[in-house]
Order: structure tokens, then C-alpha cells, then sequence
């Protein structure tokens, strides 16, 4: 840890512990705006437990960390999805103090907020709403192949371009096969229906398939 972390490998548990139980509470105001068909949480909730996150992260691990670099850039705003990134980060943040150095602190923290979201999807799914499921399913695809596009290098702007220009993108560089890009192409048009509200009960099969399918695309291709 930083030379000046907060003191004492205890204090710094205690604090994280109380940071976590927060976001865990900012994760559940979670909602979905009837405007833009996109999740959110609690805004003052989220805001709050943001900055005592950035004021231990860099007390504890250094201005110019890993950590602290990585929650600044990927919870920046009372999204959901932005929300279980800076989760992740606090819980790959416990993993070093627990365990000792773990390995691209983005990468685990991908994984994560990952597995966070597919619950997210299968529990919308399970509830009933077709729509929010296949936009949290998206969310994710679009953050696979964005990750994948940029370790690869390939040239694709951070926020630029949606899952169709990714998948375009990544096939023309030989990543997968036809195949895959077909596949992706479909839940493209799927999460595209999702935010413009015009997905009808007849796409749940391909919902349904598209969620199902989202732990084999992070296990194959988040690299």
C-alpha cells in the first residue's frame, strides 16, 4: 500500500468494509428512467459514496494507483452499469489488501462488474421485463467487445460507435469467425429495439438466448 495509506491495515479494512456495504446500497436504488429506457441509481446516494471512494483509494493506494486511476475513469456517473464498475473496483481493492498484488486491477474488475450485470439480466428476465433485460444485456456485449477492441489496439475511440461498428471492427481484424459477427449483429439489433422501446413480446426467445450466451462471450473474448 501507499507509503501514506491510512493507518494500519485494519483501519483501512474497516473503512472499505463500510465503503462496500454503501455501494451495495447505491447498487439496489437502482431504476429505469421511462425516458431513455436506460438503468440508474439514487444520484445523491451515488455522489456521496463516490467521493469517500476517491479520498480512500488515494489515501490508501497513491494519486497515481491502478486503483484510484480506474474507479475515476469507469464511475463517473449515476449510471448502473458505472456504479458496478467502481463495486468492482472497491472489491479487487479488498483482494490486494487481503491477499496481496493481484494482476490488471481493470481486468478483475471487469470480470466482476461483468458477472454483476448478468445477474442483473437474468433477474430482469425472471421478473418479466423484456426490455431492461436485453438493454443490461447489451451494456455488456458493447463493454466485451470495446475492452477486446482496445487491448487489441485497434484503433477504436472510447466512446464512439455502438456494438455493430465494435463487432464490424473486430471481425474485419480476424478475432472471430462469420459466425460470431452474425451473432452479434442479432443482439445488436436487439439492444437497439431495447432503447428505442419498440421490442415486442415476440423477441423473448432471442432475449433469452442473447443473456444465456453473455457468460461464453466474457469468457471468450474479455481479454
Amino acid at each position: 500500500m501507499h507509503a501514506s495509506s491510512v493507518s494500519g491495515l485494519g483501519a483501512a479494512r474497516d473503512r472499505l468494509a463500510h465503503l462496500y456495504e454503501q455501494g451495495d446500497a447505491v447498487l439496489r436504488s437502482y431504476y429505469r428512467s421511462e425516458l431513455s429506457f436506460q438503468d440508474f441509481v439514487d444520484a445523491a446516494l451515488f455522489r456521496a459514496w463516490r467521493v469517500g471512494c476517491l479520498a480512500f483509494l488515494q489515501e490508501a493506494f497513491g494519486a497515481e494507483s491502478h486503483y484510484l486511476r480506474e474507479f475515476e475513469s469507469s464511475c463517473d456517473s449515476p449510471y448502473l452499469s458505472a456504479a458496478a464498475r467502481g463495486q468492482a473496483v472497491l472489491r479487487a481493492a479488498r483482494e490486494y489488501i487481503d491477499a496481496g498484488p493481484v494482476t490488471r486491477v481493470d481486468e478483475l474488475a471487469a470480470a466482476e462488474v461483468l458477472n454483476d450485470l448478468i445477474a442483473i439480466a437474468d433477474g430482469h428476465l425472471k421478473h418479466g421485463h423484456l426490455v431492461a433485460a436485453a438493454a443490461v444485456a447489451g451494456a455488456i456485449v458493447e463493454d466485451v467487445l470495446r475492452r477486446n477492441a482496445r487491448l487489441r489496439k485497434l484503433g477504436v475511440s472510447e466512446h464512439a460507435g455502438g456494438i455493430a461498428a465494435l463487432n464490424q471492427r473486430l471481425w474485419q481484424a480476424g478475432v472471430y469467425p462469420v459466425a460470431m459477427r452474425r451473432k452479434v449483429d442479432g443482439w445488436a439489433a436487439l439492444a437497439e429495439a431495447a432503447a428505442a422501446g419498440a421490442l415486442g413480446e415476440e423477441a423473448r426467445a432471442e432475449v433469452v438466448a442473447m443473456v444465456r450466451g453473455l457468460r461464453s462471450l466474457v469468457a471468450d473474448h474479455l481479454i
